[in-house]
């Protein structure tokens, strides 16, 4: 099998499992941010999948036009958007908001000014939020981001697509080429929201944990977490200039680092369950709650 179809392939059944444990710690613990990092990583998993496919079989415009709203446009955001759920009623808010910001400034700039401008007047309304009501933050970027997603999922799959700039073969790396740049400026707003929230995130934490000097497997946890969001996004940015060979391996690596971040969390195995059963192998007393 073709690196490049082994890669996505082994990526998506790894976040499929990594999906299952994160859920079945939200149906015992009942944590927002837990069901939408699980979401997060369905997306993960799916769009890897696509990648599989596409390299396996051959690429279709279905087909791509379904990798683009799952992988350009949802994993990051949506694996962020736990990150902004977990830690909205802190500092790390504002950061959150800035993000946006920063992530809105391509469209705004370049070939889709209203939607640059809707993502500016987004980051005004969750400012108010979080002034006003800190608790109901995460809800707010929730409700942001879907609202995103369904105007991005619109404009995606009613554009045109370039057949021709499609992958032919699985040496060839799939981008986002084939849609018109009025398309392609969408995801930055996604793409540096998710993956600032999500990196910074786990530095923040890391951080906290590193200065109270408490739970320093949470630390370790937080620095994997944080170079599992950098790598992708790194290697993502690294194909937009050509430079191609590293995207599965980054993309492969990327959730290696975070599930290994979330299992250095001691709490995973203070409960040893069969994953959506329920059914309890082993339970340790005393253990600290949480993902």
């Amino acid at each position: 099998m073709h690196p490049n179809v082994l890669l996505p392939l082994t990526s998506s059944v790894l976040s499929l499992i990594f999906a299952v444990l994160v859920f079945d710690q939200y149906l015992h613990h009942r944590k927002m941010y837990q069901l939408v990092w699980a979401v997060g990583l369905v997306l993960y998993c799916t769009s890897a999948g696509t990648e599989f496919l596409g390299g396996a079989f051959g690429w279709s415009t279905g087909l791509f036009r379904w990798w683009y709203i799952l992988g350009a446009i949802g994993v990051a955001m949506y694996l962020g958007l736990g990150t902004i759920y977990l830690l909205g009623r802190t500092d790390f808010a504002w950061a959150a908001i800035a993000a946006l910001v920063l992530g809105s400034l391509p469209a705004l700039f370049g070939p889709a000014k209203p939607f640059g401008l809707a993502c500016l007047l987004a980051a005004a309304v969750l400012a108010v939020v979080r002034w006003r009501k800190p608790a109901w933050f995460g809800h707010a970027f929730l409700a942001v981001t879907l609202l995103g997603t369904a105007y991005a999922a619109t404009v995606i799959f009613t554009a045109p697509v370039d057949t021709s700039l499609l992958p032919t073969s699985p040496d060839q790396i799939v981008n986002g080429q084939a849609f018109p740049a009025s398309v392609r400026i969408l995801t930055p707003v996604f793409n540096m929201t998710g993956a600032i929230a999500l990196s910074l995130g786990a530095a923040y934490s890391a951080y906290y944990f590193w200065r109270t000097r408490t739970k320093p497997h949470r630390m370790v946890s937080n620095v994997l977490i944080a170079v599992g969001a950098f790598i992708p996004a790194m290697t993502s940015g690294l194909s937009r200039f050509g430079l191609t060979n590293a995207f599965f391996v980054g993309e492969l690596l990327g959730v290696v680092c975070i599930l290994a971040g979330f299992l250095v969390s001691i709490e995973v195995f203070s409960t040893y369950r069969i994953p959506l059963v329920g059914t309890v192998l082993r339970a340790r007393a005393s253990p600290d709650e949480g993902a």
